[in-house]
């Protein structure tokens, strides 16, 4: 089934509410989607979480639990990967700061 390395399965469907705030944030530089899939490690610790929207060096993530959903701002993880794999490869962890487990680049595609 799922593996280390693997992303989360977990989804989340935003209300409207929460779409509408992310759709008004100042600069923002992505469409707003109403559902997200975790972009967590599988089996991680704590809420899943999904990139809501980024504006210039802003990011606000959607958090979310059994019961609950939030959205967040932080920041950017600073993990960098040693070497990528192949020319042109995102270097950068495209999580949050402090997120459980592994680093984006070490994880399966989305």
């Amino acid at each position: 089934m799922f593996s280390p390395g693997e992303r989360c399965p977990a989804r989340i469907e935003l209300s409207d509410f929460q779409i509408l705030w992310l759709k008004r944030r100042p600069y923002a530089t992505q469409p707003v989607r109403p559902d997200h899939e975790c972009q967590l490690e599988f089996r991680h610790n704590g809420p899943h979480g999904a990139l809501g929207q980024q504006c210039d060096d802003i990011e606000w993530w959607v958090r979310w639990t059994f019961s609950s959903s939030t959205v967040e701002q932080v920041t950017a993880c600073p993990g960098v990967r040693d070497e990528p794999d192949e020319p042109g490869e995102d270097d950068s962890c495209l999580l949050f700061e402090g997120h459980p487990g592994r680093h984006s680049f070490d994880l399966g595609p989305w």
